[in-house]
């Protein structure tokens, strides 16, 4: 089993990404590995703290985006609260959009809180059209699709009329924040929203590229590729 791998930019070491990849590698049974950016791994997750020397608008670090742009694998960035960290709300919330990326999204969800033996959350945020738009403004078919996308899995699905930004800075009973990667080669709106506002733990779902392989279909296998030179 592939380990879960710590980044550590620069000498300072993040304790709070620490304490959480060392109580996630206990609770699935895997190693735990300590690496830079420009290391060259294999993980089946990575875990990285927020901040770090290289810091942006908003506290988050230089180093994160760049990190989920080239990362193979699924990415947990540590921030929030010490009990959210901690995971003592014993709640996961996951944004769906109605996109072909959400049962990816949501069976990663579920993995976490059958894990962690917590509630699952449903969440999508829409705000409401200006009036007189003619836009359609009825998104539960949003929550209805994810509903069946976990099959009977029990959770509880809300639906949010407000900006993502906003329905996750509320999202303070929660311990884990699940959102998909996004583009390819950039995060998505809502994966920045949940990186910059979000009182826990984020979840980085990484969609994989499918490559041909001996004429079928293949998901490369998680790694983190040799860092790109400028």
């Amino acid at each position: 089993m592939e380990p879960i791998v710590i980044i550590q930019d620069g000498a300072r070491r993040d304790e709070n990404a620490l304490r959480w990849a060392a109580a996630h590698a206990q609770l699935v049974g895997t190693g735990l590995e300590i690496h830079r950016p420009q290391d060259d791994f294999r993980a089946q997750l990575v875990v990285v703290g927020y901040r770090g020397p290289g810091n942006s608008t908003l506290g988050l670090g230089g180093h994160v985006l760049p990190l989920l742009a080239e990362t193979r694998c699924d990415t947990v960035v540590v921030r929030g609260t010490p009990a959210a960290v901690d995971f003592r709300h014993r709640h996961v919330t996951v944004l769906v959009s109605g996109g072909p990326g959400d049962r990816r999204v949501l069976r990663h969800a579920a993995d976490f809180a059958r894990r962690r033996d917590a509630a699952l959350r449903v969440l999508h945020a829409a705000p409401e059209p200006p009036v007189r738009s003619g836009v359609d403004t009825d998104h539960t078919y949003v929550l209805a699709r994810a509903a069946a996308a976990l099959d009977g899995l029990r959770h509880h699905a809300v639906l949010v009329r407000a900006l993502p930004h906003e329905a996750i800075a509320r999202c303070t009973d929660t311990d884990l924040i699940v959102v998909g990667s996004g583009d390819t080669h950039e995060s998505g709106t809502v994966t920045r929203a949940a990186l910059h506002h979000a009182p826990c733990p984020v979840l980085v779902v990484h969609q994989p590229v499918l490559e041909a392989h001996h004429g079928r279909t293949a998901i490369p296998a998680p790694r983190r590729p040799v860092r790109l030179q400028a």
